[in-house]
């Protein structure tokens, strides 16, 4: 059973292209996300406060068309058919019944203190289900061979990035690839896919590189041990 809430646009969601930028666009499935949990009877911060927090682990996004400041959006979430450690969890947006943009995501549940992954068997939780979206984009993401990555710059995650765990929140990061790749005016974000490998902390200091291969953009940020923090595929086309 899908949640759907109803959204308007804010004007400081947009960017220099005067449409709105991915991370907004994940922040309003996001907050859909929290919505159906509150309704549904577990909250993310009664979760919380019971020592367990999801963790984004991959997230792939498809956006059909640009939103403008002050559209009036749809915005859907709902759980779907989970197994192992990994819960999946579905979003749509829609502007005057026309799908605008969709996401399929892959979460795990973690301890809060020991870091510990349970299974899904492990719990009952009373969030509403329906069926996984099928996307036109592989359900995992892979840097092809051979894409050849150059250091383009450096992100320290402050306070602005952070989640209540104290680590860069995946809202974030969009946002901040979109900086890294080039070029953004006149362009919009198609499609994106991301991988989140590790956990960035409050203070630590990410490598950003950059590579490309038939005109789809990769980015591989990397760690202050030397770690690879997240791994992303960007598409974009003219506006």
């Amino acid at each position: 059973m899908k949640w759907t809430g109803e959204y308007i646009v804010n004007a400081n969601d947009i960017d220099m292209n005067f449409v709105v930028t991915v991370s907004n666009i994940c922040r309003y499935m996001q907050d859909a996300a929290y919505s159906q949990m509150e309704a549904d009877g577990l909250s993310y911060e009664a979760l919380f406060d019971r020592g367990f927090a999801f963790v984004l682990s991959r997230m792939n996004l498809s956006i059909y068309a640009p939103l403008y400041s002050h559209d009036k959006l749809e915005v859907q979430s709902w759980a779907c058919e989970s197994k192992g450690v990994t819960f999946s969890r579905c979003y749509r947006i829609l502007r005057d019944g026309a799908i605008m943009a969709e996401a399929v995501s892959m979460w795990a549940l973690a301890g809060v203190h020991d870091k510990k992954l349970h299974r899904v068997s492990e719990f009952d939780l009373p969030y509403g289900m329906d069926a996984m979206l099928e996307l036109d984009m592989p359900a995992r993401m892979k840097i092809p061979e051979g894409v050849s990555f150059s250091l383009v710059g450096e992100h320290t995650v402050g306070y602005g990035d952070t989640d209540m765990n104290g680590h860069m929140h995946n809202t974030r990061y969009p946002d901040m690839i979109c900086g890294f790749i080039g070029g953004m005016k006149g362009q919009r974000v198609i499609s994106m896919a991301l991988n989140f490998v590790a956990e960035a902390p409050l203070g630590e200091t990410l490598k950003v590189y950059h590579g490309e291969s038939d005109g789809v953009h990769y980015i591989r940020t990397v760690r202050e041990n030397g770690s690879t923090n997240i791994e992303a595929e960007i598409i974009t086309e003219a506006i």
